[in-house]
């Protein structure tokens, strides 16, 4: 049996156990007063099983074939959450950190700052060392999602460094773009500005290009607090965290969560459940319009800032019908509608019945929606920022699902 000491928000919270077998428990410690990891995972004497642990701790992971990458890098199983979080969990989506035995929490923050030929060379280096990790470095970096990534710590200078303990809480993503998705930064610089222009909170981001000429997005991270000295994080978890669902079950086709059941969650915990369930439902509008098929449970999360969560700013909104060879299925069904294409009044009326949303409302709410983007996308596409050929097709697509 082996632990990692698991820290949240800078407070020790309990251990993630492994026992023998391999199988993962997690205990809080008996004199912690502070709040639950999860909405998953409530305060409680007992100890709470495999199963949610792997949905809670192996949800803080990279998914996919960049989790293959990363785990061969590190010489471990790609399947073993223990262990790559035994490497990897310094610095979590959150305020999550996991520490071995005897190891103190850091105060002070090191990191190591990035000159513009070293940042364009680890971003070159991702696909074959995804999150730059190197947990020799004191480089030990943890996201989810199964896009290549790198979070980093960005001052007020606009400097670029990569944090070397657990005390340097990172600020920012990088995301590069990726050869098999041309166009995917323009996609989703434009689909995340839409969505800020019609109202939704977003997270804040920023198009750049390497010294080499490659594009990529800066993401202003919104569970951190950059006002704060040092760099404050802000916890939060995504809705398969919350609700209990691995990562490899973040698909409704997988027996993933569903709307119905993201509703649910944020009527029971949501600071100010009126709001969260508007926005919700004006995202769920928002990425129907922009063609976004994935939209998963893992892409909405829950903010808590201070006492109980909020629906976090919405983050990954691309078009993902811009690019034939992805799936039309919509990654949480729209009730009878399962193909994007098959949405329509109806289903958007048959959600609102089963939702709890007043049939008013619903049809208030989607018809504003829906005259917003069409405007904000036709000022926005006039920009010189956005007069590339990925937005004039996701414009296309806005079109053609409100003609």
């Amino acid at each position: 049996m082996s632990e990692l000491i698991v820290y949240l928000l800078d407070r020790r919270a309990g251990r993630l156990i492994r026992k023998d077998n391999g199988n993962l428990q997690f205990r809080y410690d008996p004199d912690y007063d502070g709040p639950p990891i999860s909405q998953a995972l409530p305060i409680q004497e007992a100890a709470h099983p495999h199963n949610i642990c792997r949905a809670v701790f192996g949800g803080l992971l990279l998914e996919g074939d960049a989790r293959e990458t990363l785990a061969r890098n590190l010489g471990v199983s790609a399947g073993n959450d223990y262990a790559l979080l035994e490497e990897l969990g310094g610095d979590c989506a959150g305020a999550v950190t996991l520490l071995e035995p005897g190891i103190e929490l850091p105060v002070a923050p090191v990191v190591r700052p990035l000159s513009g030929e070293q940042l364009d060379r680890l971003l070159s280096e991702l696909p074959k060392r995804p999150l730059a990790a190197n947990p020799t470095e004191g480089i030990r970096l943890s996201l989810a999602g199964s896009q290549p990534k790198l979070p980093v710590v960005i001052d007020d200078q606009g400097g670029v460094a990569l944090p070397l303990n657990a005390a340097a809480a990172t600020s920012h993503i990088i995301k590069p773009e990726p050869a098999r998705f041309p166009g995917l930064v323009d996609n989703e610089a434009f689909c995340m500005e839409l969505a800020g222009a019609v109202g939704l909170p977003v997270a804040t981001v920023e198009k750049r290009r390497s010294g080499s000429e490659a594009p990529y997005l800066i993401v202003s991270r919104y569970d951190r607090d950059p006002t704060a000295e040092p760099i404050r994080r802000l916890h939060q978890e995504d809705v398969c965290q919350a609700l209990g669902y691995p990562s490899d079950r973040k698909y409704q086709a997988d027996g993933g969560p569903t709307v119905l059941a993201t509703v649910a969650l944020l009527r029971g915990c949501s600071a100010v459940p009126a709001q969260d369930l508007q926005t919700l439902w004006n995202a769920l509008v928002l990425n129907w319009l922009i063609g976004n098929c994935d939209a998963h449970a893992k892409n909405f999360s829950l903010l808590y800032d201070r006492g109980a969560p909020s629906l976090a700013p919405l983050y990954d909104l691309v078009s993902t019908t811009v690019y034939p060879e992805l799936t039309t299925r919509l990654a949480m069904s729209l009730d009878g509608a399962r193909e994007i294409e098959d949405v329509d009044a109806r289903a958007w009326a048959t959600l609102a019945d089963e939702a709890g949303y007043s049939s008013r409302f619903a049809r208030t709410a989607t018809a504003s929606v829906i005259g917003r983007v069409i405007a904000e996308a036709e000022r926005l596409a006039d920009l010189p920022r956005h007069r590339n050929e990925t937005v004039v097709a996701v414009i296309e697509g806005i079109q053609a699902r409100t003609s």
